[in-house]
């Protein structure tokens, strides 16, 4: 079973915002489950947003007013002026913090506040944070929202709760009955925490160990073209997490399964075929260039029962089938993915 703090930090590194989340003190060992923690990371971080000053930005108005301001809409001010009304319609611009991201936070914690679950003193904190920000509209809240919220760099330090944000939506249903939200357990989504895992481990890599460079890598097929038909093309080979340094090349694979092994005949275990095919054509194919002719490969699975560090050498590679056991304290975690990378004993 993995840990709610842990489960924070998965999503932090996935997130690449790790030393972000750690400046905002939310208890995670305190919250008994993932919407009670994301509720506490949004409650904080939406206070240390409030110290700060809400974002604000000018925003395009259209109004029947008094005086002239900004510019006049020339045909609606000359209907008013049709019937008797002295005024005029005029477009300005006005410093507002009712602005996108603002809202999602607003309607983010409203949601958590009614999700069914949640610690009562927990939404009620939440709901009385909402009620803070009055000059933020109240929105129903969409998945497309989250797509459309431009950050840049004088706000940039809104983005790890827009991801909490995106996460919490995620996690949340509407009850049948409409006064609430249910609980959806995003950790039994193989398909997401998939592309957590993957995300995790490639940052986890970036920001804790300096010998080797974390690189993109896509491999080309060895092989040519002995048909003109032109009905398909050879799938691309691009590489989970690619790590190189002066004499050591390692290609990564990262899966997400409920389990590392795979029965076979006879009620024996096998390492998965596929994961194992797939990385080898990486290997092979990688190969063609004399720089990768040693180049060394990894499987890497979250430990479900079965802790796995087996290394072969398969056509001159090294290949390792290992697990990472992400239920134990955070420190062994990341002691145990550094070592994954040391040179394998002779």
């Amino acid at each position: 079973m993995i840990s709610i703090e842990n489960i924070y930090y998965l999503f932090c590194y996935a997130w690449n915002r790790f030393e972000e989340a750690q400046s905002i003190p939310v208890g995670a060992s305190q919250s008994p489950d993932l919407p009670n923690l994301l509720g506490r990371v949004l409650l904080q971080g939406t206070r240390k947003l409030l110290r700060r000053g809400l974002d604000r930005n000018y925003r395009d108005y259209s109004d029947e007013i008094a005086t002239v301001r900004g510019r006049i809409e020339l045909g609606a001010s000359l209907r008013l002026h049709s019937r008797s009304v002295r005024r005029l319609v005029c477009e300005f611009d006005e410093l507002s913090h009712d602005l996108l991201h603002n809202q999602i936070i607003k309607a983010s914690l409203r949601r958590l506040a009614r999700a069914r679950n949640i610690q009562p003193a927990l939404a009620a904190e939440l709901t009385h944070t909402a009620k803070r920000m009055p000059e933020v509209s109240d929105i129903w809240l969409e998945r497309s929202a989250f797509a459309r919220v431009q950050l840049h760099r004088n706000n940039a330090y809104y983005d790890l709760l827009m991801k909490v944000a995106e996460l919490a939506f995620d996690c949340l249903l509407p009850d049948s009955d409409g006064n609430g939200f249910a609980f959806s357990d995003v950790l039994r989504d193989e398909k997401k925490m998939a592309l957590t895992f993957q995300q995790f481990v490639r940052n986890f890599y970036v920001a804790e160990q300096s010998d080797f460079a974390v690189l993109p890598l896509a491999i080309r097929w060895d092989g040519e073209s002995v048909s003109t038909t032109g009905a398909g093309r050879l799938p691309r080979m691009v590489t989970d997490i690619y790590l190189k340094c002066d004499n050591r090349r390692i290609i990564i694979d990262t899966k997400y399964y409920s389990n590392a092994l795979q029965s076979v005949f006879y009620g024996s275990d096998s390492f998965h075929s596929g994961n194992l095919y797939q990385l080898f054509a990486y290997l092979q194919n990688a190969a063609a260039d004399p720089a990768f002719a040693n180049c060394e490969g990894m499987l890497l699975y979250p430990m479900n029962g079965t802790a796995l560090r087996e290394t072969y050498r398969i056509r001159g590679h090294l290949i390792t089938i290992a697990t990472i056991d992400l239920a134990q304290p955070w420190p062994t975690i990341a002691e145990d993915l550094l070592h994954l990378i040391k040179p394998a004993a002779n």
